[in-house]
């Protein structure tokens, strides 16, 4: 819909309209030029799609009158509470008037408009989770705002809306109506009537003609089939390896397989840390957040790296998987294993413990763009997003490639899930764990000495074996 009298109740009908094209979403950016607009369609989403399942609106835009109208209760905290002082999302998430199974995440008591929120990595966790659940979450953005591309990335999904475009993040699925159908044609006139005869000249012409063109078309159908069986081989030796591994005897696509992505997080109560001397306790909303308050030993000295000339080379691109807050919940299963370069590592933000799962490794991030593409369209992965995780701890070198999947597999029953990449020498190194510092990886390689295994820490290297 458009127009310039396109009323305020007509967006949330039009939201109501496109809350089908989110059924297989699990998080989602709705924009608009005119932030009333975005906050109206959204509306008529949440109101559809809670008939279904759960969802959650997060206010981006700041105090939207719309969102600010259906709120319950009178706590002023919302999401700049949550991302910048640790507010549970349990506590900022309201139920919205009028409507079941739907919550509102209100800005809060500051400006939301800036990167760090919209660029804070909690987003990626939050759209992790909701997927999990088979909830929806729905982030209404500013498109102007600091930050709303990597709020994309993060989200894996946005929706335009409104009556004006605005520029998009370069590869982010776009979710849109379908343009209408174009008008039928008119009919053509009536012919004029024919004698008998006439009539039954021109049907004869017509059948004799539309035999002919069958003719004409199997001959020609005929002659390409010869063509191409004859020369297939030489077209097969010319096809790039994945393609003609796809086309193996045997071999089929999954496209309906999807990986289980991390258990929601605070699942455990956690202080408010806005009320000084609170006592935990627990959280009545229900909603899937994102953290959880784990009691982590110091951190060791930071590691020293064994390889510096390799920085400029190091293969520090990654698809950010999933992110879970136990590692048992964290481990994928075998078929995301079976991916290259799978690292399961085990990470401190905020003071929290955290278990990362990427996948992938290269030193070129159009090459790991195109993985991420890959596996959405695959539907292996929900959201995903980019990272720079150029440090390892590098288990073993010089391997033989032959021996490779009988090393990973004794560090396997010692409980370490370590990678292999090849190196330009044709041979193996074996790594575990992926990092964006030193400092990342001092709890991951205190664990491996207690069980007797000498980590180094080290730029990875190589390419996905």
């Amino acid at each position: 819909m458009s127009g310039p009298g396109f009323l305020r109740d007509d967006w949330e009908a039009e939201g109501r309209r496109l809350a089908p094209l989110l059924d297989s979403v699990c998080a989602v950016v709705v924009a608009a030029n005119v932030p009333g607009v975005a906050a109206q369609a959204a509306i008529g989403i949440a109101r559809m799609q809670g008939q279904r399942r759960r969802v959650a609106i997060a206010d981006l835009l700041g105090e939207s009158p719309a969102l600010e109208a259906l709120l319950t209760g009178d706590d002023p905290h919302g999401i700049a509470d949550s991302f910048l002082y640790g507010v549970s999302l349990n506590k900022i998430a309201r139920p919205m008037r009028d409507a079941d199974n739907v919550f509102i995440m209100p800005s809060g008591t500051e400006p939301v408009d800036h990167g760090a929120v919209y660029a804070n990595d909690r987003w990626r966790r939050l759209a992790a989770g909701f997927h999990q659940v088979g909830a929806l979450l729905i982030v209404v953005a500013r498109p102007s705002a600091e930050g709303f591309a990597e709020l994309c990335g993060y989200m894996g999904a946005l929706m335009p809306v409104g009556d004006t475009v605005f520029p998009t993040p370069p590869g982010i699925p776009l979710i849109a109506a379908p343009p209408p159908p174009p008008p039928a044609p008119e009919p053509p006139p009536p012919p004029k009537r024919e004698s008998a005869r006439r009539a039954r000249e021109a049907a004869q012409q017509d059948e004799a003609g539309r035999r002919n063109r069958i003719i004409a078309l199997v001959l020609v159908l005929g002659a390409i089939a010869i063509a191409v069986g004859a020369m297939w081989p030489q077209m097969l030796s010319r096809l790039p390896a994945p393609v003609l591994e796809l086309l193996r005897p045997g071999t089929t696509v999954d496209s309906t397989a999807t990986i289980v992505p991390p258990t929601p997080m605070d699942s455990a109560p956690r202080p408010d840390s806005t009320r000084p001397g609170q006592t935990p306790g627990t959280d009545s909303g229900g909603l899937v957040s994102d953290s959880l308050s784990v009691p982590t030993a110091p951190p060791s000295p930071p590691l020293s790296v064994d390889n510096t000339a390799d920085s400029a080379a190091a293969a520090r691109y990654a698809v950010y998987f999933a992110t879970a807050n136990t590692r048992a919940a964290a481990m994928p299963d075998a078929k995301v294993r079976a991916l290259e370069a799978v690292a399961l590592s085990p990470v401190v933000e905020s003071g929290e413990q955290w278990y990362r799962v990427t996948v992938g490794a290269t030193a070129f991030r159009p090459e790991a763009e195109a993985l991420l593409a890959r596996l959405r369209s695959q539907k292996v992965i929900g959201a995903g997003s980019i990272v720079s995780v150029p440090y390892a701890l590098r288990l073993e070198t010089r391997v033989t490639p032959a021996l490779v999947p009988t090393r990973l597999a004794a560090l396997s029953t010692r409980g370490i899930m370590a990678y292999a990449l090849r190196q330009t020498d044709g041979s193996v190194s074996v790594y575990t764990g992926a990092f964006e510092s030193p400092t990342q990886a001092s709890a991951l390689a205190d664990s491996l000495r207690a069980v007797g295994v000498a980590p180094v820490l080290a730029y990875r290297t190589g390419r996905g074996f």
